[in-house]
C-alpha cells in the first residue's frame, strides 16, 4: 500500500496537527494492520470506522492519477 507520493524533485514535507488528542491510536493501529500486511479491505474500512473516518474518492483525484502517471491502488 502506498500511502503517499511526491510529484516535485526534492523532498516533501508535513505537518499534521489534530485537536483533540487521541486520534493519533488510529495510525498505531493502522501501522499494526500494515506490518501485518492485511490485505483485507473491510479490515481497514472496519478500522476507519471505529475513529469516525470514511474513505472517499474526490472529484479532483482522477485527473490527478492521469497527470502524474500514477498506478492507484487495486481493491
Amino acid at each position: 500500500m502506498r500511502a503517499m507520493w511526491n510529484a516535485g524533485d526534492i523532498p516533501g514535507r508535513i505537518i499534521e496537527i489534530i485537536i483533540p488528542s487521541g486520534f493519533e491510536r488510529y495510525f498505531r493501529d493502522l501501522a499494526d494492520l500494515m506490518v501485518d500486511s492485511t490485505t483485507d479491505r473491510s479490515a481497514y474500512l472496519e478500522l476507519a470506522a471505529t475513529y469516525g473516518l470514511t474513505y472517499g474518492h474526490p472529484d479532483w483525484l482522477d485527473d490527478v492519477v492521469q497527470r502524474y502517471g500514477l498506478t492507484p491502488p487495486t481493491h
